[in-house]
């Protein structure tokens, strides 16, 4: 697997596809995706939404798009939540303020760093940690959790 980068930003969203879009604006101006990257990961997530009822509740908005350039993750951290819907049920709704914004290149990659995500976002205490960080200490606690 390529060494993944983070991008760790914060901002306001008013619904679950801006806060996409946020986060697939920063992948694009740092050169890690496309434009395409933003549409395929909207769309994929109004057909399977990736919210995750943790104690913490996230999103992890993906695609296996060719708009990927480079391997990046992009963890957006809200300061008011947004509602995205259950990954296991798509009538129940999730209010989260982290969405870990996944763009792995290759499908087996993409599978195994979503495995190892979803081990990441369900462990309360690292979770809690990503809203407590000052944001521009993020990227890096994320590359040491998730190496």
């Amino acid at each position: 697997m390529d060494a993944i980068r983070y991008i760790a930003i914060e901002g306001e969203a008013r619904n679950w596809e801006e806060a996409i879009r946020l986060c697939g604006n920063a992948l694009v101006k740092q050169q890690y995706t496309d434009e395409r990257f933003i549409e395929e990961c909207i769309e994929r997530e109004k057909k399977f939404p990736t919210g995750l009822p943790c104690v913490i509740p996230v999103a992890i908005p993906h695609s296996q798009s060719d708009g990927i350039l480079k391997t990046a993750v992009c963890v957006l951290r809200l300061h008011e939540p947004v509602i995205f819907y259950r990954m296991d049920d798509q009538e129940q709704p999730v209010e989260t303020r982290l969405i870990f914004n996944m763009a792995i290149k290759g499908a087996d990659d993409h599978l195994v760093f979503l495995q190892k995500l979803m081990g990441f976002v369900t462990n309360q205490k690292m979770v809690k940690r990503c809203q407590e960080l000052p944001i521009q200490k993020l990227s890096s606690y994320l590359e040491e959790k998730l190496a």
